[in-house]
């Protein structure tokens, strides 16, 4: 089967809630929320909404977009924390690195989920499937925290697939699996069915995606016009829709592990030379000056430096990308007063634009 013929899906396990509970570890196991609007902690008169539950508090009954004042009549020891928009765009950014670096194209449709496509060596279910560890472990490694994935023919299975095993979950649906998976599935399962639509289909009788896909073809068009065509090609595993790349790249940037960490500036130079080179890679192959060069390391207690220097022309030279990368690498290093070890090297290039055909670059000459 082609690789184009495989899609996956990776969706964090309760994104905020497990970022929040990662940095404060006394915050495992117990019932966590992440609010949205105003709110005043551990008072009656709390106002807000919920924009993730960690997985304890969701025994309670507690789900996104549920009011804070119901969430704490259901639980009233939940713990309410406010949005952190700079830190969860900061792991989410993370997180889509990690993924490039082991498929062909990312489309990423929130800041916690994206759909891929493998890379065109990866040719079977199995392949893939290794491909996803490969994935979940670096995310875990890189992150410390979960993901969930599927893999199936079409987007529509495959994102449903992604949520079957939460958290932590790896779904695997072939072709030929596809009518038996979906079957017994609730209605609500399928993207886009929401509780007004969910109603409707109530009344049709019509309560599991094995019921939509033999339903009436007539009677779902004139409920729920094209839209309810399409519910029910989705129940019966049909769904043309490509994986795109996600448009407007603003930034390339990828990453080096350094296993086991070190602050042996010969083994960090070495690191961000192969990172260099990924991302000129990219770079060719999308055409594309940068004007800008961000670096960072990543410690081994999770701490995060960085730096960022734009200069005057566009280039994609490679030879400058070294350079440059690895004099802001060396202030890094040099402002480590605690001799702290690195485990992760970022190199980035942004302030981008396509480029002139016609103009020449100094690798041209070699």
């Amino acid at each position: 089967m082609a690789a184009d013929k495989i899609i996956m899906h990776i969706d964090m396990d309760s994104f905020f809630a497990s970022v929040e509970i990662r940095d404060n570890p006394d915050l495992k196991d117990k019932p966590v929320v992440v609010c949205s609007k105003t709110f005043h902690l551990h008072k009656d008169t709390s106002r807000g909404v919920i924009s993730a539950a960690s997985y304890p508090a969701r025994k309670f009954g507690l789900h996104s977009a549920m009011p804070l004042s119901e969430a704490k009549r259901l639980c009233p020891d939940v713990i309410c924390l406010p949005m952190n928009k700079t830190l969860y765009k900061q792991v989410s950014d993370n997180i889509i690195k990690v993924i490039q670096k082991h498929v062909k194209t990312v489309q990423q449709v929130s800041i916690d989920e994206a759909y891929v496509l493998l890379k065109d060596s990866v040719t079977t279910y199995e392949e893939a499937k290794d491909c996803a560890l490969a994935i979940k472990n670096e995310v875990f490694a890189t992150e410390r925290i979960t993901c969930s994935v599927g893999i199936a023919p079409t987007k529509s299975v495959a994102k449903i697939a992604s949520g079957y095993q939460k958290p932590d979950g790896l779904t695997i649906v072939r072709p030929e699996e596809v009518t038996e998976f979906l079957t017994p599935l609730p209605i609500t399962k399928i993207q886009g069915v929401g509780k007004k639509t969910a109603e409707i289909f109530d009344l049709l009788n019509i309560e599991t995606i094995g019921d939509l896909a033999k339903a009436d073809k007539r009677l779902i068009y004139e409920k729920l016009g094209k839209q309810g065509m399409a519910f029910q090609d989705m129940a019966n595993g049909i769904d043309t829709a490509p994986v795109i790349e996600t448009a407007d790249v603003k930034s390339i940037s990828r990453f080096y592990s350094l296993s086991p960490y070190t602050n042996d500036p010969a083994e960090i130079k070495m690191g961000a030379e192969s990172v260099a080179e990924e991302v000129h890679e990219i770079l060719t192959q999308k055409k594309m000056f940068f004007k800008t060069i961000s670096v960072g390391l990543r410690y081994s207690d999770f701490t995060t430096a960085t730096k960022s220097r734009s200069h005057t022309v566009h280039t994609s030279d490679i030879f400058f990308l070294k350079r440059h990368a690895q004099d802001m690498i060396d202030e890094l290093l040099a402002g480590n007063e605690q001799k702290k070890k690195v485990r992760q090297i970022n190199i980035g290039v942004s302030n981008l634009k396509k480029t002139d055909a016609n103009q020449m670059q100094l690798t041209d000459f070699f």
